[in-house]
């Protein structure tokens, strides 16, 4: 039995992102206002401001964030996106929880632009990040329309040293993902409403398959594993879909008319979700 949702921030811009600090606290990006923050024991505080937009955010193995920036591109509405002036090539950052941070992954390879947008930590400690590269186009977009520029997205791959490379080329707007413990990764496709399995080669990817099929009102946005549940945030079904380790959709959580639910972690039983286009923090028990 899942609770009411109890509502901790609001008035933010386009949240993204939460993680779990060691002292508590749950951090978050902020694309619109161009910010990590942090919230704990009704005290909201930031820890940076950054260029561009960070999107996507993990906790790192050495305890610092770590953050997939999208270079400068974040929702004001579902109609309306705002550039941020100046834009800067999209990249991967490490933010120490000091507040001072740096350029970890800037180098991309491929035709820009680049917009990183979610990323997960590999078993060997490398970061294996999603771009569904120019998705400002999306706004003309039509499924059908065999002239779009849209260019599907891709999926790349970051040493500890920022060396980046590409681990496969992909359709329909990558967005979270996640390792599985049988040590397969999964990664969401947003605008096909799919989740696909790639078999994890050490640093590199084999051929992905159908591991989640989603009702076409789902977009699947950030993902986390915990225990024997896959928690899928459904941005613009305004749900979290509750997934068991074989792939089967087993419940759903409603979080209400117009909430776009972007990402979630959780803390015990306690479920943390941003809310993007509302501009909330909520967490539910479970």
């Amino acid at each position: 039995m899942v609770s009411t949702p109890t509502v901790h921030v609001r008035g933010l811009g386009f949240p993204e992102g939460p993680v779990v600090l060691a002292d508590g606290s749950i951090a978050f990006v902020d694309l619109l206002h161009q910010k990590v923050r942090a919230w704990r024991d009704d005290v909201l505080r930031e820890i940076c401001s950054l260029p561009g937009s960070p999107n996507g955010m993990r906790r790192g193995p050495d305890g610092a964030l770590y953050v997939a920036n999208n270079g400068g591109i974040a929702p004001e509405s579902l109609e309306v996106l705002k550039f941020a002036d100046p834009p800067i090539s999209g990249r991967i950052q490490r933010v120490a929880l000091d507040g001072s941070w740096r350029d970890f992954a800037v180098d991309l390879p491929g035709e820009a632009p680049w917009r990183p947008n979610d990323l997960v930590f590999s078993p060997a400690g490398d970061i294996v990040f999603t771009d569904p590269q120019n998705w400002e186009v999306l706004q003309d977009w039509s499924p059908d329309d065999p002239n779009s520029p849209y260019k599907g997205g891709r999926l790349l791959l970051t040493t500890r040293e920022g060396r980046v490379s590409q681990l496969a080329a992909m359709t329909g707007f990558p967005n979270g993902l996640v390792f599985h413990p049988d040590g397969s990764l999964l990664v969401g496709l947003t605008l096909e409403h799919r989740i696909l399995r790639f078999p994890w080669k050490g640093a590199a990817v084999g051929e992905p398959e159908t591991w989640c099929r989603l009702d076409d009102k789902f977009a699947p946005d950030g993902m986390i594993i915990e225990g024997n549940r896959l928690y899928a945030a459904g941005s613009v079904g305004d749900r979290v879909a509750v997934i068991d380790l074989e792939g089967k959709v087993r419940d759903h959580i409603d979080t209400g008319p117009g909430s776009d639910p972007t990402n979630l972690c959780l803390q015990g039983n306690t479920l943390w979700v941003t809310l993007g286009l509302p501009g909330q923090l909520i967490s539910y028990t479970l």
